[in-house]
């Protein structure tokens, strides 16, 4: 495998950013379409989850929001952009625990 990168944003770097974006619009998302179906408004939603209301969605809310970093990790993996891939795959690792402590 080369050293060589195909584009100068294929790093990892710029992969860890691109994944902590795509977790909070993943997470944006989720609230958008959670509250869709409920009476609440997101402001109401993101209050809730900060103070533990819905203790019992927090678990929930991490693993759907890291859902849309799995979908940039496929995208990059077959643009063969793989340092941007491993800084993506950072985020979902460094996530895990993350969805455990609210487990």
């Amino acid at each position: 495998m080369s050293n060589i990168s195909k584009h100068k944003l294929d790093t990892v770097p710029v992969g860890i950013a691109v994944g902590v974006i795509g977790a909070l619009l993943g997470f944006v998302l989720f609230g958008l379409v959670f509250t869709l179906g409920t009476s609440t408004n997101l402001a109401t939603f993101f209050h809730d989850l900060l103070y533990g209301i819905t203790a019992m969605y927090q678990d929930k809310v991490v693993t759907i929001s890291i859902l849309g970093d799995v979908a940039l990790f496929y995208l990059f993996i077959r643009m063969e952009w793989y340092k941007m891939s491993r800084g993506i795959l950072y985020v979902v690792i460094c996530s895990v625990p993350v969805a455990l402590y609210f487990y």
